[in-house]
């Protein structure tokens, strides 16, 4: 099996088609038929059975992309190497990321990104329903960005940063005159048991800020009315600021959205120690990473300690 080999057959089941296929590999639909058919001859066994016009990899098929997508990720990583052995500033940076995050992390810095390489083309992935764990089966994404509470045992990754999660309650809202300074926290703390009765608009438990909820009710003892789930962190803040019920959500995305409102919404901290969530770019174990990847990741470092 060599690298081209493996592209092809990568490709055919990415699209289950041999016309995409085709057309993502910039060859002519015919002969990359040709080629498989050649292929599975003289390996004496079909790589995908053909269903309902789709091409489904046969076992065989699957036990060859086991060791395909091996092959292409170590000629992907000789390209991106030999590219920075050779002081080469073009390829592709692929990147995957919600898309609040995406709005408060990445449109600030790729810029000076930009700058220090103007022949990269970036290729950001965004996703309102994220689930990262998915975006990192995916071989051509360099680094995702997500946020945890708790770090992942089997990537690697480089913290870019850590900050509050904060509970956003409308303008003049009642519960704010019970607020009260606090050590420690960035934002007037606010007890949580005082909103045991208030309406809430939640993220679902398997997203970063979801689960961080259902934590603080289960440690404050309380089962307030959930009266929204949604994966859209954007929809959960906006409708907390308008008024219909409280949220969560790190304090930037909170920022990011209050400074365009004409009313003043508010933001507490809450918690019996600082809730904070953690920013990481995570990669796949042993992934060479490429040197405008690390130099990005400085640079988001280095946006996030200034601000």
């Amino acid at each position: 099996m060599d690298l081209k080999e493996a592209r092809y057959i990568l490709a055919i089941a990415k699209h289950k088609n041999i016309g995409k296929a085709a057309e993502s590999l910039f060859i002519s639909q015919p002969s990359l038929s040709k080629y498989l058919k050649n292929l599975e001859r003289q390996l004496g066994a079909p790589l995908f059975s053909r269903i309902d016009n789709a091409y489904i990899p046969t076992y065989v098929g699957e036990r060859y992309l086991y060791y395909a997508e091996q092959i292409a990720d170590l000629g992907k990583e000789w390209n991106q190497e030999y590219s920075d052995i050779t002081h080469r500033k073009q390829g592709r940076f692929h990147i995957a990321i919600p898309i609040m995050l995406g709005s408060t992390l990445l449109q600030p810095t790729l810029m000076e990104f930009h700058k220090r390489y103007p022949h990269i083309t970036i290729n950001v992935m965004e996703e309102v329903n994220f689930i990262a764990e998915q975006t990192l089966t995916n071989h051509s994404i360099d680094l995702t960005f997500y946020n945890v509470h708790e770090f992942p045992k089997l990537l690697d990754y480089q913290v870019i940063r850590t900050e509050e999660i904060v509970l956003i309650l409308p303008e003049n809202h009642p519960l704010s005159e019970k607020a009260e300074k606090k050590p420690g926290f960035c934002y007037p703390w606010l007890d949580l048991s005082l909103l045991n009765q208030e309406n809430f608009i939640l993220l679902y438990p398997d997203q970063n800020t979801g689960g961080i909820a259902l934590k603080l009710f289960s440690e404050y003892q309380i089962n307030p009315p959930i009266l929204l789930h949604t994966r859209n962190s954007q929809m959960s803040i906006q409708l907390a600021m308008d008024g219909m019920g409280a949220a969560f959500a790190p304090a930037s995305y909170f920022h990011f959205l209050a400074k365009d409102r004409s009313d003043r919404p508010l933001c507490f901290s809450i918690g019996q120690t600082p809730v904070v969530t953690t920013t990481i770019a995570a990669h796949r174990p042993k992934r060479y990473l490429s040197q405008y990847a690390k130099d990005y990741i400085q640079i988001l470092q280095e946006y996030c300690r200034k601000k």
